[in-house]
Order: C-alpha cells, then sequence, then structure tokens
C-alpha cells in the first residue's frame, strides 16, 4: 500500500491522482491528531504504550460521513478499525520507538485492544501496543515523516507576541503523558523533551517531541 493510499484512508486524499500532481508536492498536512501516551510498567520493566488519538474536527466529519457514522457501535468500532486504521501497521503506526536503544516497529499483533469513540464533537482512537520484552528504558516518538498527517501531543496555547505555530522551538505540550502499572510493579517515570524539528522544503518546521520513560 502507498503512501496515498494512507492519506485517502483518512479521506483527505484531495484527488492526487485524479490531479496528476507529483508526490511531493501535497506534502503538508491534511489531517490534525493530538495524542496521549500512558506508559506501563511490569515487574521486569516497561511492557505495553496505551494510546489516546483525538482527531480535528474535519476528519471527524468525514469519517461520520464515508461511514454513515451517527453513534459509534459495536459493529461501526469494527468498521473503522477495518476500514481507517488497521493499514496504519505499513507504517507503524507512525511510532518511532526505542527499546533499551533497540528499534522496534509495531506489527499488527502487537496492537490491540482497539476502540473508537466520540469526545464531544470529535472522533477518538485508543489502543494499545504492546512491547515484545520488558524494557528498562523507553524512547518514543510519532510523526509522519512525509508530512501528510500532523501527529504530536497537545500543545499550550501561544502568547499573543509569540512566533507562530511553524516556529517550532516555542512549542510547549499540555500533560499529554501518564503512567500506570500492572500488579505488584511499578510505574515508569517519564519525561518528554523536544527534538531536532523535522523540516518540510515548502511547509517550514514541524517539532517533534520525544518521551522517555524508565522503569523503576
Amino acid at each position: 500500500m502507498t503512501k496515498k493510499s494512507i492519506v485517502r484512508l483518512f479521506y483527505f486524499f484531495c484527488g492526487l491522482t485524479a490531479c496528476g500532481m507529483p508526490h511531493g508536492a501535497f506534502a503538508h498536512p491534511h489531517v490534525w491528531v493530538d495524542y496521549y501516551v500512558n506508559a506501563v510498567g511490569g515487574k521486569g520493566g516497561i511492557t505495553k504504550l496505551k494510546f489516546r488519538w483525538h482527531f480535528d474536527d474535519m476528519f471527524t466529519s468525514m469519517v461520520k460521513e464515508d461511514f454513515h457514522v451517527r453513534t459509534i457501535t459495536p459493529e461501526n468500532i469494527k468498521r473503522l478499525k477495518d476500514g481507517a486504521f488497521s493499514n496504519l501497521k505499513n507504517y507503524h503506526y507512525y511510532t518511532n520507538i526505542k527499546l533499551d536503544g533497540r528499534d522496534f516497529e509495531p506489527r499488527d499483533k502487537d496492537v490491540t485492544d482497539f476502540n473508537a469513540e466520540m469526545k464531544g464533537l470529535n472522533l477518538e482512537y485508543t489502543f494499545t501496543i504492546n512491547l515484545p520484552q520488558a524494557a528498562r528504558k523507553l524512547d518514543l516518538s510519532l510523526y509522519d515523516p512525509e508530512f501528510y498527517v500532523d501527529i504530536g501531543p497537545p500543545i499550550q496555547k501561544m502568547s499573543p507576541d509569540a512566533p507562530g505555530v511553524m516556529a517550532s522551538a516555542t512549542m510547549k505540550p499540555k500533560d499529554f503523558i501518564s503512567t500506570s502499572a500492572e500488579a505488584g510493579a511499578k510505574p515508569p517515570t517519564c519525561v518528554w523533551h523536544q527534538g531536532e524539528p523535522r523540516v518540510s522544503a515548502t511547509w517550514g518546521k514541524f517539532a517533534v517531541f520525544t518521551v522517555t520513560c524508565e522503569a523503576q
């Protein structure tokens, strides 16, 4: 599946194929997602990551229209999973994970507990990524390297005298990290930091935030 297919999955295909435009010509966000993460500690270390993705108004409206969703039912959740989530396995769910310094790319079998629901006027996904082994240290960042999906933590509102959203150095996330623990274990400690921004030649700089968690 191509990157254009995943954009169509998000219902912002915008006629790329029909218009005959080069692949890179529309390399800018079509979907905006705020993510929240809960790192779960086990007896041997960090064992799983629980995510909540909060989608923008337009994506929410288009999903409701294309899937004829007015209320979220178990049947609709399955349709959303099959039609507008599962194929993200081809892009590792936009996650970049290191477990004790080694890259981990989640596969379909690693992702469980998918759910979809409306939170106010916006669609939210929740799901869990189960780690292949408990990790003493975990590094996590989420981004789409081709800029079709702007995914990151919720950002605090900037002051009027601050630069605009492309000035990523001024961005500061709201609370988006939580921790928990399995029975008999301790929750990890997690902090975030802002790394080098990713740069689009057309659309400027996009902030990338990394979450680092260590088992207790």
